[in-house]
């Protein structure tokens, strides 16, 4: 529970002056701690783009792979993606943002 909360009050720490960040990236980060949590902690984890979405109330595959990518190249995810049908793509929660744009 405490890997939780801490990795919760980061990204709320990063998103506080982050005027990139909107609901969709806030509700895909908390489906994403929830994944973790589930795979016991243990990074990287496997992620299902499907319950994702849903979880996320995301409709669009376009959608979610914009904010994914934008959780990536802000700096608040590390994600591994596979072009591999037959694997899932990964992903490891990060510390904080990089290069924040106020």
């Amino acid at each position: 529970m405490e890997q939780i909360k801490k990795a919760l009050e980061e990204f709320m720490a990063g998103i506080e002056k982050d005027p990139r960040i909107c609901l969709s990236h806030i509700g895909v980060f908390s489906v994403l701690l929830h994944m973790r949590e589930e795979y016991g902690g243990i990074e990287p984890f496997p992620i299902h783009r499907d319950s994702i979405m849903k979880s996320a109330k995301i409709s669009s595959t376009a959608t979610y792979f914009k904010i994914i990518n934008q959780l990536h190249e802000y700096g608040y995810i590390h994600y591994l993606p596979t072009f591999n049908r037959m694997s899932q793509s990964r992903v490891k929660l990060s510390a904080g943002p990089k290069n924040n744009a106020n």
